[in-house]
């Protein structure tokens, strides 16, 4: 399988969960990575076990679109970009509080856009542009409406990105349920973890498909594969599948 030695990645999210497991990825293919990070703390206490040699950090924000807009890379070339921060609250639309509803969409798409756009000056001819989506963005669930929604937009964004620019290799990567510490956030309770346990996804598996199926130019990655089928049946009657089987659409709420 084709290596990275010599390339030059930036990735979000890189000190936890999927993102985690996507550097180690990404390091054990030989590539130098610099991942934005809020917590220089938390990041020198993270263990990376592959060529910790080639990594290093740039403490930013990824709320404040001030610190995004500070991002400088100097005379480094970007070969890829990968965004794998991200987050959601498992809520009603009433129940979301102001705040956790700008916070969702400014990190999974709006803050985004700017970091895309920050960073456009030092992609190389040909860079990678990888994004964590999820399969939620396929599917209209109960307690997941804005989350699906910024997911669904983050989704338009990076096709309608790959057409507008034919040189660049685009991919969305559509996932259900990990088994990462992002459900402690979006349900405190645990109740949909515990539902969802024994199909969710092995993070540093899914971290190594993920980067294969990119160095093979794939556009686009959905995993678990059964439950994409599944979706794409139901994108055909949603309306009728919702009203038939309510149950299916409700395993989200409190």
């Amino acid at each position: 399988m084709k290596n990275l030695i010599g390339k030059h990645f930036v990735i979000t999210g890189g000190t936890s969960g999927l993102g985690y497991a996507i550097t180690n990825a990404v390091l054990k293919k030989g590539a130098y990575v610099t991942l934005l990070v809020r917590n220089i703390d938390k990041f020198n206490k993270t263990y990376y076990p592959y060529n910790a040699h080639l990594l290093n950090a740039q403490v930013c924000n990824l709320n404040s679109r001030a610190a995004i807009k500070k991002l400088c890379f100097k005379k480094e070339a970007i070969d890829g970009l990968i965004h794998s921060a991200g987050l959601g609250y498992f809520k009603s639309i009433d129940a979301h509080e102001e705040n956790e509803m700008i916070e969702t969409y400014e990190i999974n798409l709006i803050n985004f856009n700017i970091l895309l756009k920050q960073l456009a000056p030092y992609f190389t001819k040909h860079p990678y542009i990888v994004g964590i989506s999820s399969l939620a963005a396929f599917s209209t669930q109960v307690h997941s409406g804005h989350y699906a929604a910024s997911k669904a937009a983050l989704n338009q964004v990076l096709n309608t990105y790959r057409l507008e620019h034919p040189n660049y290799q685009v991919m969305l990567v559509n996932t259900g349920p990990i088994h990462t510490p992002f459900h402690a956030k979006a349900d405190p309770t645990l109740k949909y973890t515990a539902q969802v346990d024994n199909i969710m996804l092995d993070p540093d598996k899914l971290a190594e498909e993920i980067i294969n199926n990119m160095l093979k130019n794939k556009s686009e990655v959905n995993r678990p594969k059964w439950l994409h089928a599944l979706l794409k049946l139901y994108q055909l009657a949603p309306r009728t599948i919702e009203k038939t089987f309510p149950a299916l659409f409700n395993n989200k709420k409190e």
